[in-house]
């Protein structure tokens, strides 16, 4: 089993690290199990925007990678909210242009999904 190339594959989903080495790396690894791309994940990004420690342009690059990778599912039960994050921050020239303002509006839909579902309140 590629235990690293589930490794890259994480950490391109949890955005721990440089982005475009995330990227590359995840590209070219051959994980052998899926990853889940998260609610959590999707508030963590949205923040990086929000407090300033990525520019709305590394969001859209971070979702066209995680979107589009084979073995990442996107978490059960929420299918419909993460997709739908995923595409409309991925390709901005289809819905709006990312900006902080959207990426608040991400968050407190992601925060009231979270919130709202007992298992993870208070541990996103």
């Amino acid at each position: 089993m590629d235990s690293n190339g589930s490794r890259l594959l994480e950490d391109l989903v949890h955005w721990s690290g440089e982005l475009s080495e995330l990227t590359r790396n995840a590209r070219r690894s051959e994980p052998t199990s899926t990853v889940a791309f998260r609610r959590g994940h999707a508030v963590a990004a949205a923040e990086k925007v929000t407090v300033g420690l990525a520019s709305p342009g590394q969001l859209v690059d971070w979702a066209q990678a995680v979107h589009f990778e084979d073995q990442v599912d996107v978490e059960e039960g929420h299918e419909s909210l993460l997709t739908q994050f995923l595409v409309e921050v991925s390709t901005p020239e289809l819905f709006e242009p990312v900006t902080r303002e959207v990426c608040q509006r991400w968050l407190r839909v992601l925060q009231a999904s979270l919130a709202s579902d007992p298992e993870t309140a208070g541990h996103y």
